[in-house]
């Protein structure tokens, strides 16, 4: 959808559209559900959402110049270092330890980063892939802010102050940048926020439901959507390059999940055999 509005829409008009959509829905939602659509305004934890709207701001803006100017499947495989990131600031920020099979999947996930950028071209990388590296890097940030807001907040009040932030500081963008619009171009811009707002409300409840080494694999059916509507809707081209470098991303992401599950059922099996 950010493909095919690109073109009529500036970004600003993009993300406030979004943004507003999103707080719209959702206060429609927590009124169906709690009978007070104000109810959602109520956290204990507003420096969080702040902090979290602010990160979104940044992010959304870099995620949607990614995927309006790049290739979708390359777009998607950048977007997919957001896990890489996560492992880099798993130490850092949760106190988790770091192990040596942790730095070895970040290195080989680093890998299928500069396989996917095509590191060895004459030109160089191309500078526009710093979009999806940014909104990645905010992107994991926002991850690890998420899992501690679904402990106290509940999913309608993390969604409401997010889409918040980003809706005013979009307003002065979409003011200075507006396009007048056409009815093709609402009918596309109603599809893109009610499918975002869905997008991220299983986001946000997936991680209150289940921990973030266990949903670790499902982001990457992403690539296969990707690779399919570019080729079909844009004809964009599916680069050997860029599939190998998505296979090392993966494969980077998912080893740290699969030994450490693999180490906690060697673990049980030692602890049943002694009892």
């Amino acid at each position: 959808m950010i493909r095919l509005i690109g073109e009529q829409m500036s970004l600003g008009q993009i993300l406030m559209f979004r943004a507003g959509a999103q707080v719209l829905l959702v206060s429609m939602l927590a009124g169906m559900l709690t009978g007070n659509g104000v109810a959602v305004l109520r956290t204990k934890r507003i420096w969080g959402h702040l902090s979290r709207g602010a990160l979104a701001s940044v992010a959304w803006w870099c995620g949607f110049m990614s995927f309006r100017l790049l290739e979708l499947p390359l777009a998607t495989t950048l977007s997919f270092s957001s896990q890489l990131f996560l492992l880099l600031l798993a130490w850092p920020m949760l106190g988790e330890r770091v192990t040596r099979s942790r730095i070895g999947a970040t290195l080989l996930g680093l890998a299928g980063v500069l396989v996917a950028l095509e590191m060895w071209r004459p030109g160089g990388i191309d500078w526009r892939v710093s979009y999806g590296l940014t909104s990645a890097f905010l992107g994991a940030i926002m991850t690890i802010l998420t899992r501690s807001l679904t402990f106290t907040e509940r999913t309608e009040t993390i969604m409401f102050y997010m889409a918040g932030v980003v809706f005013l500081s979009a307003v002065p963008q979409a003011v200075v940048t507006w396009v007048p619009l056409r009815p093709h171009t609402i009918a596309l811009m109603t599809l893109l926020a009610l499918s975002g707002t869905m997008a991220t409300f299983f986001f946000v409840e997936a991680y209150r439901r289940a921990e973030a080494s266990a949903l670790a694999p499902y982001p990457y059916s992403r690539f296969i959507f990707a690779a399919f509507f570019g080729y079909i809707i844009f004809a964009d081209p599916i680069r050997p390059a860029t599939i190998v470098g998505a296979v090392l991303i993966v494969i980077g992401n998912l080893l740290p999940v699969l030994l450490e599950r693999r180490s906690r059922s060697s673990a049980r099996g030692d602890t049943d055999s002694h009892v």
